[in-house]
């Protein structure tokens, strides 16, 4: 059989559990047409189920009658066990009883099989059930993946409140404005530089998280400089401007593809396109992309939202001090695109109003 003509196209294990080394041979024989299968036999039940949970195998062939054990027994000793749970177990055996049938069925068989179909019946059939427990086994690792997805977003969250707590200055509504601006610019440079959709998405989610951390340095801050009522001075503004290197430093040692950029957007985002950032004065491109992004973001909702020092700006305000500082302060590139979609930029800001923080 051609690997076109298999539908599984990728290497499975099945084990056999029947006592006559015959029957186990047989069914060796009859899937080598399948290149991609691999046939492991089994002459004992007190073994069976111990050697299904280390091989964990796409397919289990189980028999009725064993000398040392029951078939249905095993039957239901396979689905009992959350290893297991992924697996097909189909009953081989030349009882044709519709009562002991039944009762496979309601012990968790997937299917019953009478000792021995015609081959390309049989290899069908294998192969069918193979294909289920592959797509079993990728509903249960969709199903983790997303639960770990929640829990990391909460744990951000938590982090992010956190950073929120220490300093009255931000706002709760802030990070979410943010990572929403950035996604915008973000998706209109991936479009001129002419990104795939995959690569787009792929990088925009890490955007997204690393520019809601965009401030979460800030937790290394002495509360007699996050909360100080008045300006700062030069000392304290020297020791406010650490919250960059820190934030940087929370990241270190990449454990994610999600640190490299939530270090480069923490220690980054108070970097200036002219070199007259801090905190190591980088210019131009030398400044990670993500963080040229968030500067324009953070800078933009700062300056459009109320704080306890300043009342907001309007729009046009904002908007000539992008276009004036484009090539200075800000990426040119990235002011002319914040300029370009300030409507769906001003959309974000609406959608995220000064509230407690949830995950979008």
């Amino acid at each position: 059989m051609s690997e076109l003509a298999n539908p599984t196209a990728e290497r499975y294990d099945v084990l056999v559990v029947d006592d006559q080394p015959m029957i186990i041979e047989a069914v060796r024989r009859l899937l080598a047409t399948d290149t991609n299968v691999r046939v492991h036999g089994c002459g004992r039940a007190v073994d069976a189920v111990a050697q299904a949970i280390a091989l964990r195998p796409a397919v289990i062939l189980q028999d009725l009658t064993m000398p040392d054990g029951n078939g249905l027994d095993l039957v239901s000793s396979y689905r009992s066990q959350p290893s297991l749970a992924e697996t097909s177990v189909v009953v081989l055996s030349a009882t044709e009883d519709a009562q002991i049938k039944a009762e496979a069925f309601a012990r968790g068989a997937a299917d019953y099989i009478e000792k021995l179909p015609p081959l390309a019946e049989f290899v069908a059939r294998i192969q069918h059930h193979a294909l289920a427990s592959r797509a079993q086994k990728q509903l249960v690792n969709a199903a983790v993946a997303v639960e770990r997805a929640q829990w990391a977003e909460t744990l951000i969250f938590r982090m992010v409140e956190m950073a929120r707590l220490r300093d009255p200055t931000e706002t709760a509504g802030h990070v979410q404005r943010v990572a929403g601006i950035s996604k915008i610019l973000f998706r209109a440079w991936a479009k001129a530089h002419v990104l795939t959709d995959i690569e787009c998405n792929s990088k925009q989610a890490l955007l997204r998280i690393a520019a809601i951390l965009h401030d979460v340095g800030k937790v290394g801050i002495a509360d007699a400089i996050l909360k100080k009522p008045g300006k700062l001075d030069a000392e304290e503004r020297a020791t406010m401007e650490r919250h960059a290197e820190i934030g940087g430093e929370i990241f270190f040692g990449k454990r994610s593809e999600l640190d490299d950029p939530a270090a480069e957007v923490a220690r980054c985002h108070h970097e200036k396109w002219d070199g007259s950032g801090y905190p190591h004065k980088l210019r131009g491109e030398e400044i990670p992309l993500f963080a040229r992004i968030v500067a324009v973001a953070d800078v933009y909702d700062a300056l459009g939202s109320r704080r306890a020092y300043k009342e907001p700006w309007p729009r046009e305000r904002i908007e000539k001090l992008f276009a004036e500082e484009a090539g200075k302060h800000f990426d040119p590139e990235l002011s002319e695109i914040l300029l370009a979609n300030i409507d769906e930029v001003e959309q974000v800001r609406d959608a995220f109003p000064e509230q407690e923080i949830h995950a979008k």
